[in-house]
């Protein structure tokens, strides 16, 4: 049976399931890009909550600036600074261990960030790829909270700060939730709400949308254009657009008289969204693309 759609944010259709076509790499922030936790799931873990009156006065927040720890009612983390904080945690390494921790460079910030799996790994790239991130904290605080079985602990793993605003972020594979986890998750869910900050539990990607980024993950860095390839290859995609000529990959890489040349020119102003493409078909030389509507970077 043929998926219904609807007209959806970006220009994109909606399909049945919540799955949007086309996702144009250019104008997408992460959230569009990621799969979160069922609001059905939180619900359940905000029911073990105590949320009585005064609760965001009790409950408290403690960050680590050096070797300092300073802590805080949730209700006026507002107000706490950023700059200095460090992780609660430290990063350690060592054989045979389970999880996977390292540190991602980030172009937004110019510097690199700590991450303790492969999937907080990809939520750093994602995260930069979308393009408006400002600041971003791996385990920026540790919040004391309280349930129905008396005061627990939670470390969210990352704390982002964009152009879309402020952002609570977990990390946590579907279906590798218990109860527990629900509880910390909602708790961090209510701080967030209180804060007027986003919150969400990413616990995938949309279907392509990592593979895609991932292939032009290679060419994120700053790279040299001694041919002057980017103003050329941006002026042939704005005159067939101008023409509302479809433009390939492949098609735009052969009006170069070196296509090879100009393969990893196109990634890289793809990367820099510069140009755009879908991110939810098969990247290949028949993907489709298109000048970008906003200079990101």
């Amino acid at each position: 049976m043929e998926k219904t759609s609807v007209e959806g944010p970006l220009g994109s259709r909606v399909l049945e399931g919540g799955v949007a076509s086309p996702l144009w790499s250019d104008v997408c922030g992460w959230e569009d890009l990621a799969l979160t936790c069922d609001e059905k799931d939180l619900a359940a873990g905000r029911a073990m909550l105590s949320l009585d009156a005064g609760w965001s006065a009790r409950w408290s927040a403690t960050w680590k600036f050096g070797k300092v720890k300073r802590a805080a009612p949730v209700d006026g983390l507002t107000s706490v600074p950023l700059a200095g904080c460090v992780p609660w945690r430290g990063f350690a390494w060592r054989t045979q261990q389970f999880h996977r921790p390292g540190l991602e460079p980030m172009s937004s910030t110019a510097r690199q960030h700590a991450f303790e799996s492969h999937r907080e790994d990809q939520f750093v790239v994602m995260a930069d790829f979308a393009g408006e991130t400002q600041e971003m904290l791996s385990q920026p605080f540790l919040l004391n909270f309280e349930g129905e079985d008396g005061w627990r602990e939670h470390i969210p793993d990352f704390l982002l700060v964009s152009r879309r605003g402020r952002w609570l972020v977990d990390i946590r594979p579907a279906g590798r939730m218990d109860h527990d986890d629900l509880m910390k998750f909602a708790a961090t869910s209510e701080v967030a709400l209180t804060l007027g900050w986003g919150y969400a539990v990413v616990t995938g990607w949309r279907p392509l949308t990592w593979r895609n980024v991932d292939l032009l993950y290679s060419r994120r860095r700053p790279m040299q254009d001694p041919l002057g390839l980017k103003p050329m290859l941006l002026q042939t995609a704005r005159a067939a657009q101008a023409l509302s000529e479809p433009l390939t990959f492949r098609g735009l890489a052969d009006s170069y008289e070196f296509p090879a040349l100009a393969r990893p020119v196109i990634l890289h102003l793809l990367w820099h969204r510069q140009l755009g493409v879908d991110l939810m078909a098969p990247f290949g030389d028949s993907s489709v693309l298109r000048v970008a509507r906003e200079a990101v970077r």
